[in-house]
């Protein structure tokens, strides 16, 4: 029997692919920093579930204990806990950095280093959630749009190490899925529109999340992804599933290219209901 440790597995993704993996019969691990999310998951046979916070690097210690007394090595890890935040970089909080990264990022490297010794000993898989926004760096969701960057580069280095010892990494990069993390990116770029400097471009966002909301695919289209990369003998670096076609074209683009069709199409002006600027935000040239 496989057994396999997810992270974040209370949320959209994270639960429905605990779930495909239970029924594929392997043991899951399913660890959450909310313990109710995790009770919503039921009783699912080979499903054990405790929590587990991505930040604590003394709970992620203890977790891994916990684990490797339970079995004697994992055949995959995957990595679903993540958090949102968007909005204009200059306007973001330091706080607000700090938990992005600490969470999307660090939260991922606590996990892999502290179960990295259960996983050479199957040669198991490491799976990344990482998104379509690290094709190309889009404005106004800078926070998750460089959380994710960053764990695309942490992604890359890890392969080519681990590649040495038999353990392999991909990253899957989805577009927009049906679950809260999207329904709440819309609220959290809404609720910056009201004073920040850029009301127009914020509204010409909120009004593509919610687009994004009605025509995303649901998590069980990648959780199936997930499955078919624990699964490869020889999984590949990267799995893009439902990817927007105008931000894969604009990733293919010289950055000048993609610079001017980003500036000739946001609008630059302070929209209807916008406030104006205020004089220290005013850019003289």
């Amino acid at each position: 029997m496989k057994h396999i440790l997810v992270t974040g597995a209370g949320g959209g993704l994270g639960a429905r692919t605990c779930a495909l993996l239970a029924q594929s019969g392997a043991a899951v691990i399913a660890t959450d920093a909310d313990a109710d999310s995790l009770r919503r998951l039921g009783s699912m046979p080979g499903l054990t579930a405790f929590a587990m916070d991505v930040t604590d690097a003394g709970g992620v210690s203890r977790a891994a204990q916990r684990v490797a007394e339970m079995t004697d090595g994992l055949d995959g890890l995957v990595c679903c806990a993540g958090i949102f935040v968007g909005g204009p970089l200059v306007e973001a909080d330091d706080a607000e950095m700090d938990g992005i990264m600490d969470i999307n990022v660090m939260g991922a490297f606590r996990v892999v280093k502290a179960l990295f010794p259960l996983l050479e000993k199957r040669a198991g898989t490491i799976v990344l959630i990482g998104s379509e926004s690290s094709r190309c760096a889009m404005p106004f969701n800078g926070p998750y749009t460089v959380s994710k960057y960053a764990l695309q580069a942490y992604a890359d280095v890890l392969r080519r190490e681990l590649m040495f010892l038999g353990v392999k990494v991909a990253l899957i990069q989805p577009g927009a899925i049906r679950t809260p993390l999207l329904h709440g990116a819309r609220a959290s770029v809404e609720r910056r529109e009201a004073g920040s400097a850029f009301p127009s471009q914020l509204g010409l966002v909120r009004r593509m999340l919610t687009r994004e909301w009605e025509k995303g695919m649901e998590p069980e289209r990648v959780a199936a992804v997930v499955l078919s990369a624990l699964r490869a003998r020889a999984p590949r670096p990267y799995y893009r599933v439902g990817n927007d076609p105008l931000r894969v074209a604009l990733g293919l683009l010289p950055a000048s290219w993609t610079d001017f069709l980003i500036r000739r199409f946001v609008p630059a002006e302070h929209g209807a209901g916008g406030p104006e600027p205020s004089p220290a935000r005013r850019v003289s040239g």
